[in-house]
């Protein structure tokens, strides 16, 4: 059988990526950082944090309410579709933060300006897309 260099090409040999274990300290430093990027702005992570779910409840009853329970699984799984648009803001608070810049509440918001805003416009409307035909197939 054929070796097929499609990657690495026709003389090189191709190289695979080095896996290594996760151990405690890992963990450690990841949860110390993310305690230090709440801290640095905890109230703008708050809002935003709080405001996903709170739109995955307000979802949740509306189900309820309008007696259409069998969605509700539907509503919950597709709704993660829609989490990498609602996120965009964090995105853009880390961003910040990275780059030494001071932060305020509407800087989340700063996405939304050109030249990005077409392509995160478009993003959130193919995701919605993909999320109401997710619905219309349950």
């Amino acid at each position: 059988m054929p070796n097929l260099h499609v990657i690495a090409g026709a003389g090189e040999t191709p190289s695979y990526p080095i896996v290594r274990r996760i151990a405690l300290a890992d963990i450690q430093e990841a949860l110390a950082k993310g305690i230090a990027d709440f801290s640095a702005m905890p109230t703008h992570v708050l809002f935003l944090g709080i405001l996903y779910p709170l739109v995955g409840l307000l979802l949740f009853f509306f189900t309820v309410g309008y007696d259409i329970m069998p969605l509700l699984f539907p509503l919950a799984s597709g709704f993660a579709l829609v989490g990498p648009f609602a996120a965009v803001g964090l995105y853009e608070l880390s961003r910040r933060r990275e780059q030494g810049l001071d932060s305020s509440w509407t800087n989340p918001f700063d996405v939304l300006r050109p030249p990005s805003r077409d392509a995160i416009l478009a993003l959130g409307f193919l995701l919605v897309a993909i999320f109401l035909v997710w619905l219309g197939t349950a």
